[in-house]
């Protein structure tokens, strides 16, 4: 006679010390993998925002400079104009102008000087509002134009030649305009790098007029 055979039941021996310690090992390795990876992630998001966020701030930046003249086209002509060579709308707020130090309020006095108010004058002068005032990229505002008087205006013309020789190089001027972002600048247009602002406040300010 057959006998059936016997199943013999697994004993319930715990596992060995250093099984328990592996998978410990795995765990803690597997959950330092997911941090690192975590914050290489996060780091990455981060570079990748700051550079999207400088690449949105370099193409609205606005670059104003201050061009002045004394011929224009085929003629003589003074003139100061302020363009805009950067790649974004600039906002004016205030636009001061000098003249060795001292505040020009308007440029028709300026040109004037001491010549008295009864002294005829054909000051044919064409002047434009500079601030408050947007400037689109690649466009200029002509603040200031006078052309040349006729030889026979000499009252007139001795004053244009005089602004030409003694005045107009000693103007100097400061401005303080804002990007459309918010971004703000104050900068005396000649070139040199402007210096970031928080905002631009026009009060107290005195922007030069016409």
């Amino acid at each position: 006679m057959i006998e059936p055979t016997k199943l013999l039941k697994p004993q319930n021996d715990p596992a060995p010390r250093w099984f328990h310690i592996a998978v410990a090992a795995s765990m803690v390795l597997s959950t330092l993998s997911a941090v690192y990876s975590s914050m290489k992630t996060s780091a990455a998001m981060q570079a990748l925002v700051k550079e999207n966020s400088r690449l949105v701030l370099a193409s609205s930046t606005p670059l104003l400079q201050l061009m002045s003249s004394n011929y224009d086209g085929n003629k003589p002509s003074l003139s100061f104009k302020v363009t805009n060579d950067g790649n974004g709308p600039a906002r004016i707020v205030w636009f001061e102008m000098r003249s060795e130090g001292r505040l020009i309020k308007s440029l028709r006095e300026e040109v004037r000087g001491d010549a008295k108010e009864a002294t005829p004058l054909s000051l044919y002068i064409t002047t434009s509002t500079i601030a408050p005032r947007l400037i689109s990229p690649g466009n200029s505002v002509t603040l200031f134009a006078w052309d040349q008087p006729a030889a026979s205006d000499t009252a007139a013309l001795k004053l244009w030649q005089q602004f030409d020789r003694q005045g107009r190089g000693k103007i100097s001027v400061e401005a303080c305009y804002c990007s459309v972002l918010d971004a703000c600048w104050i900068s005396d247009l000649d070139g040199d790098i402007p210096k970031p602002v928080e905002r631009c406040e026009a009060a107290g300010k005195t922007t030069v007029k016409g």
